[in-house]
């Protein structure tokens, strides 16, 4: 059932062109619809992740956008030449972002505070996607070729539909964006800042789930202030 619906939601995704053509002082600012390649966004979207295998997960992780398309081209086309889940697995593990291992760190470590023990591969069943769903152009991960603002509010309709097929107990938020996009979903008020955002809103019950917005894992913040939204996780996740 919830594989025959995100079928149905890659199939409208990859339809969208709201951001195809967008340009900011003459420069392009457009995104790649990864959407419209089969091969590409059923099986491998990102290094991140294995859509169809999270569908039943209960924590739903949103980060930013995927990154850059190239670089989602070079994965997807390791993973075909032989596509099985080990081959999968080994490419995951070869991707050391900061990121990553930031984020693999303070679950864990928030887990063990509130006296749970999670196995090292638990992120791996985690649902993760972003508020914006396409490729920017080029090789750049961060920088002002894509408009970050109107993209993330063009995708929220696909993100609203990704959270009402997998039905997660806990959304986590990866930085400013895709609380924005949540936001814009369930009609609650946003401050201009992150920080503001969480002392405001540190945690956001919606309809049976939970909201709670973070720091991006290599944000500059203390240890301290990132595990204390991370506990807030297991109270609702055991």
């Amino acid at each position: 059932m919830k594989n025959r619906e995100f079928d149905e939601l890659i199939g409208q995704m990859g339809k969208c062109q709201r951001c195809l053509n967008m340009y900011k002082r003459e420069k392009n600012c457009s995104l790649i619809n990864i959407y419209e390649q089969n091969d590409m966004s059923k099986n491998i979207p990102s290094i991140w992740t294995d859509w169809y295998n999270r569908l039943d997960a209960d924590i739903m992780v949103i980060g930013q956008d995927w990154g850059p398309y190239e670089e989602m081209k070079r994965l997807n086309k390791q993973y075909l030449e032989n596509k099985n889940s080990e081959t999968w697995f080994n490419l995951m593990e070869c991707e050391k972002s900061l990121t990553k291992r930031m984020l693999t760190r303070y679950l864990k470590e928030s887990a063990e505070l509130n006296g749970l023990e999670i196995d090292p591969d638990y992120i791996n069943r985690i649902y993760i996607t972003n508020a914006i769903m396409c490729a920017r152009n080029g090789n750049n991960y961060r920088g002002d070729n894509i408009k970050l603002r109107e993209c993330t509010l063009n995708c929220s309709e696909y993100l609203k539909r990704q959270i009402e097929i997998v039905k997660p107990k806990v959304i986590v938020t990866l930085g400013y964006y895709p609380l924005l996009s949540l936001a814009h979903i369930y009609d609650f008020s946003l401050p201009k800042t992150l920080k503001d955002a969480i002392l405001e809103h540190s945690l956001i019950e919606i309809d049976n789930c939970f909201i709670i917005p973070l720091y991006h894992p290599s944000a500059q913040i203390s240890k301290e202030k990132q595990l204390e939204q991370y506990k807030k996780i297991w109270q609702y996740v055991k």
